[in-house]
């Protein structure tokens, strides 16, 4: 009896283990960011107000949303295409994203003309969060400005670590938005990323508050405003 107690003590112990361990790693798995999350690809640039720009040789310059803007939307349901030859200038809206009647206004960071639109975004707007920098890239520009759209770009380890600190302070901002039962659903209580989609769990004022903080930095307000 004392050895059959023995062993049913030892195999415990050994369960206890094993379950601690599995919850140590899907806990692990859930809090430690993931390098998809930030990581920009090589010759891609980004902006203060979260698109990208990419120096292609066939169509100008290529943009889209970011990783953080594509992690907030988790889905988008429609795209709002510039005109094709449509001067656009820095800071002044290039595209919209729709989610259940809510859109986000995206800015442009270079002043230009629109040579080439991603018209298969007609039918697959959810590549705009499902391959940011890849197939859901939004239009090209031509420049008209040398150095249109260069202030305040980020790239290569710069833009990763850009982009990490976003995230965070994206985390920050829906503490802000949501009530604390809503909080548990969209972020991650143990200091991880915000859900995926976590943005669409926000009332239309929640999204004009992540429009001014996030895709238009220049109307933040000043110390002392």
């Amino acid at each position: 009896m004392v050895a059959l107690f023995v062993a049913m003590m030892f195999i415990g112990f050994v369960l206890v283990d094993v379950l601690v361990q599995s919850l140590r790693t899907q806990r692990a798995a859930v809090s430690a960011p993931t390098d998809l999350n930030w990581n920009v690809p090589r010759g891609f640039y980004l902006s203060e107000g979260h698109t990208w720009s990419h120096p292609d040789s066939s169509m100008g310059v290529r943009v889209g949303a970011d990783a953080l803007v594509a992690h907030a939307l988790g889905a988008v349901e429609k795209v709002a295409l510039p005109k094709l030859g449509e001067l656009v200038k820095a800071g002044e809206p290039l595209f919209g994203l729709e989610h259940q009647g809510r859109d986000l206004k995206i800015p442009s960071s270079i002043t230009g003309h629109v040579v080439a639109l991603n018209t298969g975004l007609g039918k697959r707007p959810e590549l705009v969060a499902k391959d940011p920098y890849g197939s859901g890239w939004i239009c090209a520009i031509t420049p008209t400005q040398p150095d249109s759209g260069s202030g305040g770009m980020r790239s290569g380890e710069r833009a990763a670590l850009w982009l990490e600190e976003e995230f965070h302070r994206f985390r920050e901002f829906l503490s802000m938005q949501v009530s604390p039962d809503l909080a548990v659903s969209v972020t991650c209580p143990d200091g991880g990323l915000p859900a995926v989609g976590s943005l669409t769990q926000l009332a239309r004022g929640g999204w004009r508050a992540f429009e001014v903080e996030f895709l238009a930095p220049q109307l933040k307000p000043g110390p002392g405003v």
